[in-house]
């Protein structure tokens, strides 16, 4: 176990992970053709999760302009993964994390994540942030920042517990700041959710390759 805390994860083109409950799913990058799914999953989304993305409670559709946004990732400047339930393969997918390095400040990136409400709390979050964490060091990416509600302290809590900081506060957003993180010895021990986290770039080493058009 101390030795793979010390190797960073090589992630296959696509791969196997198995959520906390026993789920199996499928992780890879985002392409053009996963749009469809990403329109019907937004659709599925609480009003509550739209708040929390920063989008009009109204707003029910993704527009053609942020679905090309969400699959236009280069594997450099911008990055985005995503996740889907092997065994409901009609479902729209679980959730998705991307990354977009800044202008003018290329060794960070800005982060979002969305996680189905169905699939909350069961770890693809977890999953979908490693991998983030994984491709962005692989690029010389080494800090991360997250614009939060300023009354999501559920999220801002989770953040710090991984090793977060404030970096600023604007119109009731806080913005904070983590370190890119490469394998399970770098994420900060010391808390629950600190050892799940680190425990997944333990569990990234062993997944199960999937063939690259799955």
């Amino acid at each position: 176990m101390f030795m793979k805390s010390l190797i960073t994860p090589r992630l296959p083109a696509a791969f196997r992970y198995v959520l906390d409950d026993g789920t199996p799913i499928l992780v890879r990058p985002l392409r053009p053709e996963d749009a469809p799914r990403l329109r019907e999953g937004f659709r599925k989304l609480s009003q509550l999760a739209r708040r929390r993305r920063f989008m009009p409670e109204t707003q029910t559709e993704l527009s053609d302009d942020q679905l090309r946004l969400l699959v236009a990732g280069d594997e450099v400047g911008t990055v985005a993964w995503g996740a889907a339930n092997l065994e409901r393969p009609d479902e729209p997918g679980i959730g998705i994390a991307r990354y977009a390095r800044l202008n003018g400040e290329p060794r960070a990136a800005d982060v979002a994540i969305v996680i189905a409400d169905d699939y909350q709390g069961r770890g693809a979050g977890f999953v979908l942030q490693a991998c983030l964490h994984l491709s962005a060091w692989n690029v010389g990416i080494r800090t991360f920042y997250y614009d939060v509600l300023s009354d999501n302290d559920r999220i801002i809590k989770h953040l710090k517990l991984l090793g977060a900081t404030h970096a600023g506060r604007a119109d009731n957003i806080d913005r904070l700041m983590l370190p890119v993180y490469h394998r399970a010895w770098d994420v900060p021990r010391g808390n629950d959710i600190a050892r799940r986290f680190a425990e997944v770039f333990r569990r990234l080493q062993d997944v199960e390759a999937l063939p690259a058009a799955a």
